[in-house]
């Protein structure tokens, strides 16, 4: 996996993973995708704690990160 950010890592306005395709990774980030696509309560829970993680977090994007995983794996179970 590589991953990008600009302007710098520790300042980013953009951000970007490439992965392989048809890795586990890459898997798991379209049926996360699709998850969501499907269902918009799941779209507007994932929106709300983005927000709220985003506001507890707004210096450190490793917590912010973290903090969603739980709600990522969840949704992945359930995929």
């Amino acid at each position: 996996m590589h991953w990008f950010c600009k302007p710098s890592p520790h300042f980013r306005t953009h951000h970007l993973h490439l992965v392989p395709v048809g890795s586990q990774q890459w898997l798991e980030c379209l049926a996360f995708r699709d998850a969501l696509r499907a269902n918009q309560a799941l779209r507007d829970e994932y929106a709300r704690l983005k927000l709220r993680l985003a506001a507890q977090f707004p210096h450190d994007r490793e917590a912010y990160t973290q903090a969603k995983a739980p709600f990522m794996q969840r949704v992945l179970s359930n995929a």
